[in-house]
């Protein structure tokens, strides 16, 4: 079975996901407001998901996060709860020229433009 196309168009909200063992920095972004916050919050998906109920309630909201070893975890629980998650390969985000300095806020940040 194949897996459905993402088309942004369908989506309300778009959160980009930076992730450690310990954390997660998340950043919410919209067709209409553009950015709307960022976050950091503690690695916990319920947490996570507690926070978009409650303040995207009704919209439709899709995950992003850059691949690595330990976002997996979080990728199988959004999924779980019939959320579209995207995993991206460090390789395939864009990044501007000259650009040095790498935060997991800024991460998250660009995550939810592109995926935007």
């Amino acid at each position: 079975m194949g897996q459905k196309q993402f088309i942004p168009q369908e989506y309300d909200v778009f959160a980009g996901l930076d992730v450690d063992k310990k954390s997660i920095s998340v950043t919410f972004s919209s067709h209409q407001q553009g950015f709307i916050r960022s976050l950091h919050m503690p690695y916990n998906v319920e947490q996570l998901l507690k926070h978009v109920r409650k303040n995207f309630a009704g919209q439709k909201v899709a995950f992003v996060y850059e691949v690595g070893p330990t976002g997996y975890g979080l990728y199988d629980g959004l999924a779980a709860q019939d959320y579209k998650c995207l995993v991206a390969a460090p390789s395939m985000i864009p990044r501007a020229p000259g650009q040095r300095v790498k935060t997991n806020r800024l991460d998250s940040r660009g995550l939810s433009e592109n995926l935007r």
